[in-house]
């Protein structure tokens, strides 16, 4: 593909919502053919792929009946890892795991819904999955690949506690969460700390119940095109 595009053309979603995209196989098996024969490469969805969506197309993939509502922004395609301990779920953050990230690179697009590299410093978010994570929402099992998003407006999961709940709050990777992979909200933001921002809250944040931001982290953008 031509550089400086942001996504490639012809990607297949193998779901009818976004939300609900949960492949036992990277681009999902959505047809059969004969054996020896090629499936057509322009059609492949792969990992590290990308979509950007304003909100009307946003809520027309969104199964706001089970799952929630997505918003405009850029959304990409990747792995889980499978070994992970916890189970992605809706507005906990990816991360990239640390074997994937050989001089700063992804290679693999694989994400982890445990915290990288570790819970006192939740530091390579990769995104915000999308998924939810209980009937009748449809999970994105552990080894599976679907969507995450990586800008624009975006739903997160407050931890349990938060620092503050003020109006505006920046929104950062909770440092010891009750709740895997969830947020803190209203964090000073020191040297340290900034590693963990994903963006800042739109209105305020809410304990324990899924809130919005805008995704202002930057390097998030990393992906094929």
């Amino acid at each position: 593909m031509a550089g400086g595009m942001l996504t490639k053309q012809a990607i297949m979603l193998t779901a009818r919502y976004l939300n609900t995209v949960n492949d036992t196989v990277s681009g999902g098996a959505i047809f059969a053919l004969p054996s020896g024969v090629q499936p057509p490469a322009w059609s492949q969805t792969i990992p590290g792929d990308r979509l950007v969506l304003d909100d009307v197309s946003a809520l027309a993939l969104s199964d706001t009946t089970n799952t929630g509502t997505l918003y405009g922004g850029v959304y990409m395609y990747v792995g889980t890892l499978a070994t992970a301990t916890a189970s992605p779920g809706r507005g906990q953050l990816a991360f990239w795991p640390i074997p994937n990230l050989p001089a700063g690179a992804t290679p693999s697009y694989i994400c982890s819904s445990d915290v990288q590299p570790n819970t006192l410093l939740p530091a390579y978010i990769a995104g915000v999955f999308i998924n939810g994570n209980a009937a009748p929402a449809v999970p994105l099992v552990k080894g599976n690949f679907g969507w995450i998003q990586v800008a624009g407006v975006a739903s997160f999961l407050p931890d349990s506690t938060l620092t503050s709940t003020a109006l505006a709050a920046t929104i950062s990777a909770k440092v010891s969460a009750t709740v895997a992979s969830s947020c803190d909200a209203g964090v000073a933001l020191t040297t340290v700390t900034l590693a963990n921002v994903l963006g800042v809250a739109i209105g305020t944040p809410v304990i324990s119940t899924i809130s919005q931001c805008i995704i202002t982290r930057g390097g998030t953008f990393c992906g094929r095109i």
